[in-house]
């Protein structure tokens, strides 16, 4: 796991209050085809990991509402929330490129809060 997608993770399983847990490294099976998925192919390999790590954790954490469009072969950019129980959702947008040779399929280039998240236009646009 790369130091940016660590970031991600942290996101997902932060507890209360402000301070993160420390993300355990864990062996996942790499899903998703060797060449560079579409946008929507991308978002749900995505959904699909981060879910399982923040599961794999203990932790109640999980991303939905992924918009992602593709920049260029094997770079991507999504927005999503993050969902936690009796919690008000938190819109975020991350950067990420392919990496099929790699430990993981993806690495997160880049990430942040935005206000909104309904799609990545309007976490974009939130931005400003």
């Amino acid at each position: 796991m790369t130091c940016s997608t660590a970031v991600l993770f942290v996101a997902l399983t932060r507890g209360g209050g402000d301070t993160a847990e420390a993300a355990t490294p864990t062996t996942y099976t790499k899903v998703g085809p060797a060449t560079a998925p579409n946008a929507g192919e991308f978002a749900t390999t995505f959904i699909g990991t981060a879910n399982a790590y923040s599961k794999a954790h203990g932790s109640p954490s999980r991303i939905a509402r992924v918009h992602c469009v593709q920049a260029s072969r094997g770079h991507y950019m999504c927005s999503y929330a993050v969902v936690r129980p009796q919690r008000a959702s938190e819109c975020h947008l991350m950067q990420a490129r392919w990496t099929p040779g790699q430990a993981s399929s993806y690495e997160v280039t880049l990430s942040g809060r935005a206000e909104r998240c309904g799609s990545l236009r309007a976490a974009i646009r939130s931005l400003d």
